[in-house]
């Protein structure tokens, strides 16, 4: 078995690590395929449901989650968690338009459970602006909170 990943070397690694970031459309058929599966009634505009945000930073991260692993030094005995969640969102995301997204990790906090384990929390921000909208500012901007209980 690998030996934990040191604090310091974590956050050397992560704290303030900007990511690619993607550029991304809703496309018309994912949001009524998402609007079927939540059950949301169609609004009869271009307006995407707000969950779009959310799976928006997932895309947009511009790494996947298994290299997020990677780089937070995820060893096969740990445990990925998707801890919390916060979205700010601004203006509507607008179906078919041409999104881009910037991504950064940060902070990265380590603290004990109460049985005495390690969780290693590892929060990434990402902002989405409408490449296709005059600016006014970003759509939104959701922080994500993964949680990496290390494994003894």
């Amino acid at each position: 078995m690998s030996a934990l990943v040191e604090l310091d070397a974590l956050r050397m690694a992560l704290d303030g690590r900007e990511l690619p970031g993607a550029e991304l459309t809703v496309e018309a058929h994912e949001s009524a395929l998402a609007d079927h599966a939540m059950l949301a009634p169609a609004e009869g505009t271009d307006h995407a449901h707000p969950l779009w945000l959310l799976v928006l930073a997932l895309r947009g991260m511009g790494i996947t989650v298994d290299e997020l692993c990677l780089l937070a030094e995820k060893r096969p005995q740990d445990t990925l968690l998707f801890g919390n969640c916060t979205i700010a969102q601004h203006r509507p995301v607008r179906v078919g338009h041409r999104l881009r997204t910037r991504a950064s990790v940060g902070p990265v906090v380590r603290k004990e459970s109460r049985g005495g384990g390690v969780l290693d929390f590892v929060t990434v921000w990402v902002e989405v602006h409408d490449l296709s909208a005059p600016s006014n500012g970003p759509v939104g901007a959701v922080t994500e909170g993964f949680i990496f209980k290390r494994g003894a």
